[in-house]
């Protein structure tokens, strides 16, 4: 049996030591550099095993005991595939930014073996992010975590993945506000004033269809600045919604719908006047003085200042709070669940259940179904 030393030097601790005989007969002693003595335990625990089944204890540097969190955070981003991944580089700079932040906040965690790696340092690193970021981003960074010790597991660098039944912080309570109709036509009526009368007018044109669009169809912000002209069929009020920005929708499907007869005029106007021969919804690139497709989706596209002008509430996610507005408004006229789920593209329609509340008949109908 092996043994777990606490190494002194000149009265101050310096590690967790291990000693053991290895499968050549051999004493050995080596450093765990593990935070604490049950990972060092687990750590010895792993080289009995490999002893056990006729191997070296501690693989030569480079092999998969030698490999650290940190490591493997690096491999994964670089070899990480997925088909389901839309943007394989957003998604690769979105997991790097999630690594370096457990590598700031918990180095001793990153800096350990992959192969003594426990439960319980999976619900440390949880514990210690929670200190400083709330539990929604703790919860999106654990994800990647997870994520890399499954894919660990599936290319043989693990047997089990340590994260199995990791209790992740809950998700945030979805946060459901919308502008009231009186606040939806006070930016309307705005958005028209500044691109009929100010003289950058085709930016503020633009502003006005790409927010008639949020308001009267929910499209989402990509689906929007990714929409092109061959996709709005003006004659037979069709509207089809294939892309966001240059790929396909979040849900990765396609969805058919009806253009309302309010924005007829609107879009049959800004085709005369669009400075994009495809895109309906095109920006203006100062720098190389042309419009083009918006590539950074953290842009807010002037949506704050105009709906501060028009004296509505400005919220931290404008655009989506555009979206809210038509699903909340849809089922205060008494729109259906299942249809609402439809024309806004979600995959289940338990997502669309937030809006559930908002029709006066949902609950009122179920409550009358009781009789006696």
């Amino acid at each position: 049996m092996g043994e777990i030393i606490r190494k002194m030097k000149n009265g101050k601790w310096i590690g967790w030591y291990l000693r053991y005989v290895d499968s050549d007969g051999r004493r050995k002693q080596r450093a765990s550099k593990q935070p604490s003595y049950s990972e060092a335990k687990r750590m010895l625990v792993e080289i009995e095993a490999r002893i056990a089944r006729g191997l070296v204890g501690i693989e030569e540097r480079g092999g998969t005991t030698a490999l650290t969190m940190e490591g493997l955070f690096a491999r994964f981003v670089v070899e990480y595939r997925d088909p389901r991944i839309k943007d394989l580089a957003a998604y690769q700079v979105r997991t790097t930014k999630h690594f370096k932040r457990i590598s700031k906040e918990a180095p001793q965690i990153s800096r350990m073996v992959v192969s003594a790696v426990a439960p319980i340092s999976i619900s440390k690193l949880r514990d210690i992010l929670l200190q400083r970021y709330p539990a929604g981003t703790v919860r999106t960074t654990l994800c990647s975590v997870v994520a890399a010790l499954n894919w660990a597991v599936r290319e043989g660098i693990l047997r089990e993945s340590p994260a199995k039944g990791a209790k992740l912080p809950p998700s945030p309570p979805s946060r459901l506000d919308f502008l009231t109709a009186h606040e939806v036509s006070r930016l309307l009526t705005e958005a028209e004033r500044r691109a009929r009368t100010l003289r950058n007018s085709k930016l503020w044109w633009m502003r006005w269809v790409a927010i008639s669009l949020a308001v009267r169809v929910g499209l989402r912000k990509g689906e929007i600045f990714g929409l092109r002209w061959q996709d709005v069929d003006l004659d037979a009020q069709r509207l089809t919604v294939a892309r966001s920005y240059g790929t396909t929708p979040k849900s990765g499907k396609t969805r058919h719908l009806r253009l309302p007869s309010a924005l007829l005029p609107l879009l049959r106007e800004w085709r005369a006047r669009c400075p994009h021969p495809v895109l309906v919804c095109p920006v203006y690139r100062s720098t190389e003085l042309r419009w083009e497709m918006a590539v950074n989706s953290n842009r807010q596209h002037g949506l704050p200042e105009l709906l501060c002008a028009a004296e509505c509430r400005v919220l931290k996610r404008p655009w989506h709070l555009l979206r809210h507005t038509f699903a909340s408004h849809l089922m205060m006229s008494g729109g259906s669940l299942l249809a609402l789920s439809q024309i806004l593209g979600h995959s289940d329609v338990k997502i669309t259940m937030i809006y559930a509340h908002l029709s006066s008949d949902y609950l009122a109908e179920q409550i009358d179904k009781v009789k006696f």
